[in-house]
């Protein structure tokens, strides 16, 4: 048996001396939660119910009480729907842990303000759903002993029949002491004491009554089932109990009786027992509704709709189609738990002809009916239903959420077509609302035009569909760029913040000026300079992370000081890199900078996606588009020294020899030597000819290990004639004559495409240039260059 110990507090325990909360997302203060959730009432769809719930759950304490001030004595019948909440409340704690002890601590503050007993022993037993209560805490009752005095003396006894001092203590008015005493001698208990308790439980406080109840559940004492049934039939202040304990006995008994409770004034205790019954309760279910009220039938409505019973589709329906408003809407409500694929066409002939303030609600029903179904087979059950529909707009958002291409096409195929403007809007909302990739291009042109929400689906669709790191921050700097609103910034610099690269941060970095999205902008350059995979300039990082640090301090809270000392960190260990300059070994052999970490003065091309941070020739996200990055000279032969440096797996570049400007070096040009992570298993097909160093398509090189990400390598290309020799790390990997390589064939003797002297058969008509540019040439972002100089042979 679980240690249950209640608190009870002292009646100046006021909801006023309770700490304010601040209001929730949509500015709602905690009574107004708390009344748009009665409102609702009952919810019997799941995640519909958990919607509503989380903002009463995250403003408790305050709600707790609200609700608990709002019940009323039993007699009045009145607690329904405050009931449900709190039970509602209590199930969302225990689902979400972090809420159950503020909920738990909630209740048990409440407790004082139930008017009556049988409203107290509801809150009681929703304490006991949240427990194990581990702090005991409560008030010795005038009259009798202290707490400790009574236990010893019960641990003291030293008898074998512990019923006589175990009903002397249920005869206490403590009841933490009464449940201690009961779980101290529940491992000593055999059927003799149950049945002397049984005897005497008449003779009980209701109080003490309702700790044997739990007492009997707890221990699934079955001998005492008939005891407990009969207090469940009685609907007193101990039915609460009773209903718990015979749901844990089980058995077709528990289960008629509690079936019997609904339509009555413990309808609520009832239902919360009958979720968590473990038998089968579909046939005594069906059964049920034949004779049963209105109120009775919503009831086993949400009963069938919680436990997934399809034998009542026919039944809910039927329902969904009365006359009786209520009863209506609770069909309704229940049918996404209720229905299959059996009654796809039944629920959509109902969501054709429904007024359409329910038309939702039966989206969602048709959403479930088609569950089971593959993404395939959902699309075609609704498409073939919204062909025959009069209302044919109200199958998209079904239609959208399959999530497949035929579903994406079909509703494009409206927004940008001869529909009318209602049904054009309706196919566009369904698309704010598929997870399908597709529907990106549709929803960012709306989003152009001023649609928020068409943008900010785009903006999800983009994060969580966008695999290449680079595309997801320009697409995603795409969206930043357009919108017009702040909480869409908001959004777009949220999801730049989750992709940590340099184009990120540049493109978020703008924002700091922005005073709508400021600090989100501050946020998210911490978060990026932070995990950065690229290497970020040292100047513009500096900068932009001064202003966030500002924009932390103004705003002030003790985390906001957390983040400044974090900045300062990144700020102290940031470091400009040093100018490179030549050994004297170096001058003295006549070698000159090409680069030394300041300028690309001696280079051309495409100086915008190469460009110069903290020392290093940086390759970026939007490589190739501009081209590729040549020496402004040309050179006949030489020997050409650089570092190199993989930042992310997977990099492809190369080095253009004697190249012209805007050609595929490794054909028009004399060769490219590859500058390739090959350790990366997205090369594991790699041909010997393709890895680090190779004359591409030409001479392969000796394949090497690659030092790990992030620490650099030194490379030198000689070049003399025909000759080509490559040093990576002080090893020769290439050493070999490109003529020789191909017999004196750089292209095919017959004039064909197919090339039988290249290991690549391949033409490569520039390898016998005889002088030409060295160029980068980039196939993807996250390499760097630096420390480049060159000497030539005369």
């Amino acid at each position: 048996m679980k240690k249950i110990l209640f608190l009870f507090l002292s009646a100046l325990m006021f909801m006023t001396s309770l700490p304010t909360v601040a209001q929730d997302a949509r500015q709602r203060k905690p009574e107004t939660i708390v009344q748009d959730v009665l409102a609702l009432m009952p919810i019997q769809k799941a995640d519909d119910l958990n919607r509503e719930v989380a903002p009463l759950v995250e403003a408790a304490p305050q709600t707790v009480g609200i609700l608990v001030g709002m019940l009323k004595p039993t007699a009045m019948k009145a607690n329904n729907k405050v009931e449900y909440a709190l039970n509602a409340i209590t199930n969302y704690a225990t689902a979400n842990t972090k809420y159950k002890e503020p909920v738990l601590q909630a209740m048990k503050a409440a407790l004082g303000k139930a008017p009556d007993d049988a409203t107290r022993q509801f809150l009681e037993s929703q304490i006991r759903l949240l427990g194990p209560v581990t702090e005991v805490e409560f008030t010795t009752q005038k009259g009798t002993a202290p707490y400790a005095q009574q236990f010893d003396a019960l641990k003291a006894f030293k008898g074998t029949d512990f019923s006589k001092p175990l009903l002397k203590a249920l005869k206490s008015k403590d009841r933490p002491y009464r449940v201690q005493a009961l779980e101290y001698v529940a491992p000593l208990a055999d059927e003799a004491l149950y049945a002397a308790v049984a005897k005497k439980f008449k003779k009980l406080s209701p109080d003490a009554q309702t700790d044997v109840l739990y007492w009997i559940g707890d221990n699934h004492v079955a001998s005492q089932a008939d005891l407990v049934l009969a207090e469940v039939q009685k609907a007193g202040a101990t039915a609460p109990a009773a209903m718990e304990a015979a749901v844990k006995l089980g058995g077709e008994k528990a289960a008629d009786a509690l079936l019997g409770a609904l339509g009555t004034e413990q309808a609520g205790n009832a239902l919360n027992a009958l979720y968590t019954y473990k038998g089968k309760l579909n046939d005594k279910l069906s059964a049920a509704f034949s004779g049963a009220s209105a109120q009775k039938q919503q009831q086993l409505l949400q009963l069938a709709s919680r436990r997934g019973v399809h034998e009542v589709a026919d039944k809910a329906l039927e329902l969904a189609a009365s006359s009786d408003a209520a009863l209506s809407a609770a069909a309704i409500q229940a049918l996404p738990g209720i229905v299959s694929s059996k009654n796809v066409a039944q629920v959509a002939a109902l969501l054709d002809k429904v007024p359409a303030d329910k038309a939702s609600a039966l989206q969602t029903a048709l959403n479930a009916a088609v569950a089971t179904l593959d993404a395939n087979g959902k699309y075609q059950a609704i498409a073939q239903q919204m062909k025959a529909a009069k209302n044919a707009e109200r199958f998209f958002t079904p239609l959208a959420q399959t999530a497949t291409n035929g579903s994406v096409e079909d509703l494009k195929k409206v927004v940008e077509g001869s529909a009318s403007q209602a049904q054009k809007a309706e196919a566009l909302k369904a698309l704010k609302s598929t997870s399908n990739y597709a529907a990106a291009s549709t929803l960012f042109a709306a989003g152009k035009t001023g649609d928020a929400e068409a943008l900010n689906a785009y903006i999800s669709l983009v994060k969580g569909n966008e695999r290449g790191i680079d595309s997801r921050c320009r697409k995603l700097g795409e969206a930043l760029q357009v919108a017009k609103t702040a909480d869409v910034k908001k959004n777009a610099i949220s999801a730049l913040a989750s992709a940590p690269t340099q184009l990120a941060f540049n493109t978020v970095a703008k924002y700091l000026d922005d005073k709508d999205v400021s600090y989100e902008a501050a946020q998210a350059v911490k978060q990026i300079a932070g995990k950065c995979v690229d290497d970020l300039d040292y100047k513009f990082m500096n900068t932009s992370l001064t202003k966030a640090m500002a924009i932390y301090k103004a705003h002030g809270t003790a985390d906001d000081g957390y983040a400044v000392d974090e900045i300062k960190n990144m700020l102290t260990s940031a470091e400009p890199s040093p100018i490179y300059q030549l050994t004297p070994e170096e001058k003295k052999e006549g070698y000159e900078i090409l680069f030394d970490g300041t300028n690309l003065d001696k280079w051309e091309g495409n100086t915008t996606d190469y460009t110069v941070q903290n020392g290093t020739i940086y390759v970026s996200a939007n490589y190739g588009g501009g081209g590729n990055l040549y020496t402004k000279k040309e050179y006949k032969d030489f020997i050409y020294r650089f570092e190199f440096c993989f930042v992310r797996p997977g990099v492809n570049n190369g080095i253009g020899i004697r190249t012209p400007e805007g050609v595929d070096a490794a054909y028009d040009g004399m060769c490219e030597i590859q500058v390739l992570d090959h350790d990366d298993p997205i090369y594991a097909g790699l041909r010997e000819y393709q890895v680090h160093g190779s004359v591409y398509g030409v001479i392969p090189a000796k394949r090497i290990k690659h030092k790990p990400l992030g620490e650099w390598s030194t490379e030198e290309i000689r070049v003399k004639g025909d000759h080509i020799t490559v040093i990576v790390n002080g090893e020769t990997i290439v050493d070999g004559d490109i003529r020789k390589a191909c017999q004196g064939h750089n292209v095919a003797p017959d004039g064909g495409n197919e090339n039988p002297y290249t290991v690549d058969h391949r033409n490569h008509p520039g390898m016998f240039n005889k002088k030409g540019h060295i160029g980068f040439l980039g196939h993807g972002a996250g390499v760097k260059f630096r420390n480049v100089r060159i000497r030539e042979l005369k």
